[in-house]
């Protein structure tokens, strides 16, 4: 270890300066969290998350399932005329009746072609088990359309679901 002279702190030194104290911090004033300015009002209570404002005189609101119209629509055809009875009677958007309208007529329609089906044998059996088959595949694809959200209407059944919905054709 080499003796030398010891470093010296520069405020010792003549000419250096010392850095000066921090401030120190405010007090009367407002908080930090707070922007500057900001005085809370004495006595107001934030309206609770549920709070809807007034609505103007006649106003009714819309009923529905509490569904969107699409998963509505779609769930309408799920069980056939059943599910299709309950969205009708439970919910008033137009949509929503005419595809749940739609859904108990098909149904009905599917249900009398395989009951007849029952009561026949030969060549026609076969052409009502092929029908069958038809209504099968169009349920399903009703059931898709309903569910993302497009209006497909069958050519006979969707006219009349329109007027029992209170659609316009």
């Amino acid at each position: 270890m080499t003796e030398g002279p010891t470093p010296r702190d520069p405020r010792e030194e003549p000419g250096g300066q010392a850095p000066p104290p921090p401030p120190p911090p405010p007090t009367g004033g407002p908080e930090w969290d707070q922007p500057s300015g900001y005085q809370p009002q004495q006595g107001y209570q934030p309206q609770p998350p549920s709070y809807q404002p007034p609505q103007p005189p006649g106003y009714q609101p819309q009923q529905s399932s509490g569904l969107s119209e699409n998963v509505a629509s779609g769930l309408s055809y799920v069980f056939g005329w059943v599910t299709g009875l309950i969205f009708y009677l439970i919910d008033k958007r137009p949509e929503v009746r005419f595809h749940a309208m739609q859904s108990i007529v098909f149904a009905v329609v599917a249900m009398l072609v395989g009951w007849i089906r029952l009561f026949t044998n030969g060549f026609l059996a076969g052409l009502l088990w092929l029908v069958s088959l038809v209504f099968f595949f169009t349920w399903i694809f009703l059931m898709i359309q309903a569910f993302q959200g497009r209006h497909f209407k069958l050519p006979v059944i969707g006219d009349f679901a329109e007027q029992q919905a209170g659609r316009p054709a």
